[in-house]
């Protein structure tokens, strides 16, 4: 499959008027330009006409694909009903029949409040989380994404081995007086968190500590050293972002006992692993319930929408206005209708859909490993419900970014270019999102894709 004009000049056109492509994440380093024109089901053309197999699925949102008449229908049949926008004075029944669903299957959830980006209800379980405890600090995780504003996109490194367990510490980015407006920002530079930017404001992630996930060691230490001064463990369930690395035995149960006897509120990001994974998320596959819980992607199937869930004593602090987190869109119709198709369509049949899900995705890995197998390549390939991490390593598992140390980084990513050519197109991160509308055939079809290009290497 080559690159053809259409898309050739769109390129040339591209590099006048845009900084690159929309989102950072989407390049695939040595890939041919790929303008996406139309999708049926789950296949995709390009401005030239050629045809390729999702795993992408929009990063992780478009459960059902691009063709599921059932879902579609859900969305025009609300256009027709309710202007796109809500009023910005009134309410709507949508809003009310979706948190009744969620609170019906995701165990945290007593009160939910909507928004439109996954980055956005990060912020507002942050804000929440402060006001509601009066402390400054978000515990967070090398290697853990949040969204990409200000606060979580980088750290400052715990400094445990300094303090004694009952210190108080002011030497963390963040004295008793805040940080100093007049310091550049604290960049975490381990390895492990690929996740900085310059630009960030002054101070911005002086309240933002890092360490390690998967170490319950090290998590005891900070909550004994720290807890004072964190309002928030904030962390992915499953590292999906980094590897779909599970939490260890024990860890989560760990995490969830240490922050209840310190009064450390514990928020999960399920911005991915919410209504793929599970009917309740991660959350309820693994049998953690955190206090808060932030979700989008997969939420409602493809069109935007955020939700934070958790405890009505905290979400209280919206009732009351002392936490402010408006939006015009928070209560965007269309968007909450087709989430009420999505966890409707996820519920029926004793949550048939998932079963889908996990025969095709179990048809991919095996396939792919044998392919690897062939072709004398190791190759890692784990995650949940929904979610493959494929990479050339060695390892039969990993639980922390640094086991995949040893990843063949350059060869993996000429893989993906390849498999791109040969009509498969996958994810950054080695990630493969699997959906319920994948076909048999489909999985064969890039399979016999995935062994040409690894011929081709």
């Amino acid at each position: 499959m080559t690159t053809g004009p259409r898309t050739k000049k769109l390129a040339e056109r591209a590099e006048r008027v845009m900084p690159g492509r929309q989102s950072n994440f989407r390049a695939v380093p040595g890939a041919k330009p790929l303008f996406l024109e139309r999708a049926e089901g789950l296949h995709y053309f390009d401005a030239d006409g050629n045809r390729y197999i999702d795993f992408i699925l929009s990063m992780g949102p478009a459960i059902w694909g691009y063709g599921d008449a059932a879902y579609k229908g859900a969305i025009r049949r609300q256009l027709d009903r309710l202007p796109a926008i809500s009023s910005g004075a009134s309410q709507c029944a949508l809003e009310v029949e979706l948190s009744e669903r969620i609170v019906e299957y995701v165990p945290c959830a007593e009160w939910v409040r909507f928004g439109i980006s996954g980055s956005e209800a990060v912020q507002l379980a942050v804000r929440l989380a402060r006001a509601y405890s009066g402390r400054p600090y978000v515990l967070r995780f090398f290697g853990h994404y949040h969204g990409w504003l200000d606060g979580v996109f980088g750290g400052v490194p715990a400094d445990l081995p300094g303090h004694a367990a009952n210190d108080t510490p002011d030497d963390i980015g963040a004295g008793d007086n805040g940080p100093d407006p007049a310091a550049p920002p604290v960049a975490v530079t381990n390895d492990a968190d690929p996740y900085l930017s310059e630009g960030l404001a002054p101070g911005a992630i002086g309240n933002s500590l890092m360490i390690p996930w998967n170490d319950l060691t090290a998590f005891k230490a900070t909550l004994a050293a720290y807890s004072d001064r964190i309002a928030l463990v904030l962390m992915e369930p499953i590292l999906c972002n980094y590897g779909c690395c599970p939490p260890r035995p024990g860890y989560l149960e760990g995490v969830r006992e240490l922050c209840s006897k310190h009064g450390v509120l514990l928020c999960f990001d399920e911005v991915i692993t919410g209504f793929r994974v599970a009917l309740g998320g991660a959350q309820a596959a693994l049998g953690i319930t955190p206090d808060l819980a932030t979700f989008g992607k997969a939420l409602a199937g493809g069109f935007p929408l955020s939700a934070v869930a958790g405890r009505a004593d905290i979400l209280q602090l919206l009732r009351d206005n002392r936490v402010l987190g408006p939006g015009t869109f928070n209560s965007f119709p269309p968007s909450l209708a087709a989430a009420i198709h999505t966890i409707d369509t996820l519920a029926a049949n004793d949550g048939a859909c998932y079963h889908v899900v996990e025969a095709r995705q179990r048809q991919l890995s095996e396939g792919l490993s044998a392919i690897c197998a062939h072709h004398g390549r190791p190759c890692l390939l784990q995650g949940p419900t929904g979610v493959i991490y494929f990479d050339f390593v060695d390892r039969s598992a990993a639980y922390v970014p640094s086991d995949l140390a040893g990843r063949d980084a350059a060869e993996f990513e000429r893989f993906r270019a390849l498999w791109g050519e040969e009509g498969v197109l996958m994810g950054g991160g080695g990630r493969i999102f699997i959906s319920p509308n994948h076909t048999e055939d489909d999985i064969e079809q890039a399979l016999a894709a995935a062994d040409r290009a690894m011929g081709r290497m």
